[in-house]
């Protein structure tokens, strides 16, 4: 089918795409085509003409484009090309074949963003175009270690005794005293924290050790900064002041400590018997830790905190067993041929080659609606139930099956999950928050509903749909049809008001993320806007509705 897109008065764009889709989401069967007002006809750009003339005509846009979007956009190209390269040539473990595979199988990204796979790293660590902190190579590499004081450590911790903590956030057999500790550090992080003077003058004074590369070999996943270690209990996610997509990804003061409260929040919840929860899995993460000087100004101490801080995350591996968990971000994904890397999975092939296998609509469909059960109840559930807001997007969602199908579907990132202020923030009762953190915690209900709303079914639902109808774009429609279902199923269980899953259900508008426009302004993630959708149950009503995203 013919997709038509008028960008601006004096830009259009032109694709074949294999659907008709409401909300935009389409497999592209041709390049992009180009066509200025004062131009001769359509042509063909390559990527920089493309993207320069995107940037070029965005008039609608009221404030400072963001001058960096262009060159973050082509590096993202140039990294997803260097990384398919390497999947082709290489020899290697299918992407779904375990745990480890699937955090380190994700060669594209998220295909909806604008920069999925921009890194900013510093200019001094990139001579190696593979470099061993990069997920997709498929490395392990050495954490760095840096030793420090006791005095200036803050280990915090829920259900776990501190002296117990300690010897999984670095190897303290290599504390020069019983009066030191040793941190782990990502290498990157660790290299920008040795430039700081302030660091420098420490460490010449020996009151920090920079103890060089750790005796432990981790393997970087897919958000980055959070590493595992094979046989560890804990998943040690440390800062990295490094843009990755939208975000640096340092580990924010104040979400070391709301990252305690949520997991608090989390037990509460487990052991409250709620049948309405009973498909609830999270990762439980009951540790944060960090070192800053006892002496220095709050803007010091905090500088610290967040350049050291260290979250302790459960290695949910160990309950599961690696062959059973699997990132849904990549089983969604496509394999360097561009094939959707879940029909293989469904088909029973975990090979190479196993993409020519494709599973029935029947046997897709029955895969599909076990999936749903896993992943919009406890979603809903927690939203309505409880006022508790998760980002259920594809990178933080773990897949547990039995043998390729569905059984659990394990919720993950505690930093970022966010209570409501008519009923979340009831679970804070008896907390002592610093008020920027109970701030950073908390949304109104609405914003809430667009988080959740968006994550589950624009960011998560709708690519695995796409994904399953790989060639049999009637297929979507059917996957869609079930998802609709399984929201009525989940409604009739909820025992309690959903006004916005009722709206929703009577053909209400999908909200989308802006993350376009949030590059384009080079705003903070937090400052995410939502643009409508048309619903994508009531097509015949939606076909031929302009969306005016921004």
């Amino acid at each position: 089918m013919p997709l038509l897109i008028e960008w601006s008065a004096s830009l259009s764009l032109f694709v074949m795409v294999d659907r008709r889709s409401v909300i935009g989401s389409h497999f592209y069967l041709s390049e992009v085509y180009l066509r200025e007002a004062e131009g001769t006809g359509w042509h063909a750009p390559e990527m920089v003409e493309l993207i320069t003339a995107l940037l070029e005509h965005c008039r609608w846009n009221e404030g400072t484009l963001n001058q960096e979007l262009c060159d973050q956009v082509m590096q993202s190209q140039d990294v997803m090309t260097t990384i398919v390269a390497h999947a082709v040539e290489q020899p290697r473990l299918h992407p779904l074949a375990d745990y480890r595979c699937s955090e380190q199988g994700l060669w594209f990204g998220h295909p909806n963003h604008p920069t999925p796979k921009a890194r900013q790293w510093p200019p001094q660590l990139l001579q190696d175009e593979k470099p061993a902190y990069s997920p997709e190579f498929g490395a392990t590499t050495t954490l760095h270690e840096f030793s420090f004081p006791v005095a200036g450590l803050s280990v915090q911790t829920n259900r776990l005794n501190a002296l117990d903590v300690l010897p999984h956030a670095g190897d303290q057999r290599r504390a020069e005293d019983l009066d030191r500790v040793v941190l782990s550090m990502h290498p990157v992080q660790a290299d920008l924290f040795r430039q700081d003077a302030r660091v420098a003058e420490m460490i010449q004074k020996k009151v920090i050790g920079d103890l060089g590369p750790s005796r432990w070999h981790a393997a970087p996943t897919a958000s980055m900064r959070t590493w595992y270690l094979e046989g560890h209990p804990w998943f040690i996610k440390g800062s990295l002041n490094v843009r990755i997509t939208n975000c640096v990804r340092k580990n924010a003061w104040y979400e070391l400590e709301s990252t305690l409260v949520i997991d608090r929040i989390m037990h509460r919840l487990a052991q409250s018997k709620d049948t309405t929860l009973a498909a609830l899995c999270v990762a439980q993460e009951p540790a944060t830790l960090h070192w800053a000087p006892p002496e220095g100004d709050e803007a010091d101490q905090r500088w610290f905190r967040e350049q050291t801080g260290v979250i302790l995350r459960e290695n949910f591996c160990q309950r599961f067993r690696p062959e059973r968990c699997l990132l849904s971000a990549t089983l969604f994904a496509r394999d360097a041929q561009l094939v959707p890397l879940v029909l293989s999975f469904i088909a029973g092939s975990t090979s190479a080659e196993g993409h020519d296998a494709l599973p029935s609509e029947a046997q897709s469909r029955a895969w599909f609606q076990t999936y749903l059960r896993t992943l919009v109840a406890p979603v809903m559930g927690l939203f309505f139930r409880h006022g508790i807001v998760m980002e259920p997007h594809l990178q933080n969602c773990v897949l547990i099956h039995d043998q390729g199908m569905p059984r659990q579907m394990l919720l993950r990132d505690f930093e970022g999950v966010k209570l409501t202020h008519d009923k979340g923030v009831d679970w804070l009762t008896g907390e002592s928050l610093h008020p920027h953190v109970r701030e950073s915690m908390t949304y109104s209900r609405e914003q809430g509903w667009n988080r959740i709303a968006y994550c589950l079914l624009v960011n998560h639902v709708a690519e695995a749909i796409l994904a399953l109808s790989w060639q049999r774009p009637a297929l979507g429609d059917a996957l869609w049809q079930d998802t609709l279902d399984e929201l009525h199923r989940v409604r009739q269980t909820l025992g309690t008001s959903a006004p916005e899953l009722d709206a929703l259900l009577e053909g209400g508008d999908l909200p989308c993320k802006t993350n376009f426009k949030l590059r384009l302004l080079a705003q903070a993630d937090r400052q995410a806007e939502y643009v409508a959708l048309p619903n994508p149950w009531c097509v015949t009503r939606a076909v031929g509705q302009e969306v005016a995203y921004g």
